[in-house]
């Protein structure tokens, strides 16, 4: 679980700081914003699923089943999930909705269920295929 954690924060993380850069100092917005946002969320998951999965190998002494490197990416992924929920919460309570609006979400409630549930859902088909690559016996 600790593996997960790690590699989790590091995401989310990641994912924190791009989207306070694109906000606060670049003050990115509408359709270049949200492509770059897809790209960099996509791209800093699947680097932290390969890091954390692969990491999992060498602990195996440098096996890796595909159960365990999938499972390995879908703790990861809901850690990231949970975590960048709760960054996008934190935002909404100190900075207010604009945010939110600014990504074309107007709903709170259903922007949280896209972030969390989307990065799970990418996150566990990311770790699927991960897990195909790295797996060795």
């Amino acid at each position: 679980m600790r593996l997960a954690f790690k590699y989790g924060i590091l995401v989310t993380l990641v994912i924190a700081a791009w989207v306070a850069l694109k906000h606060f100092v670049l003050h990115l917005e509408s359709q270049p914003a949200q492509i770059a946002d897809v790209v960099i969320f996509n791209l800093t998951a699947i680097v932290g699923l390969a890091l954390g999965i692969r990491e999992k190998r060498t602990i195996n002494g440098g096996t890796l089943t595909f159960g365990d490197g999938l499972i390995t990416g879908i703790k990861i992924a809901l850690t990231y999930a949970i975590l960048t929920s709760a960054y996008f919460a934190a935002l909404l309570i100190t900075v207010g909705p604009k945010i939110m609006q600014q990504e074309g979400e107007t709903s709170v409630v259903k922007a949280f269920f896209g972030v969390s549930i989307m990065f799970a859902i990418f996150g566990s088909v990311f770790s699927v295929l991960i897990a195909l690559i790295l797996k060795k016996r």
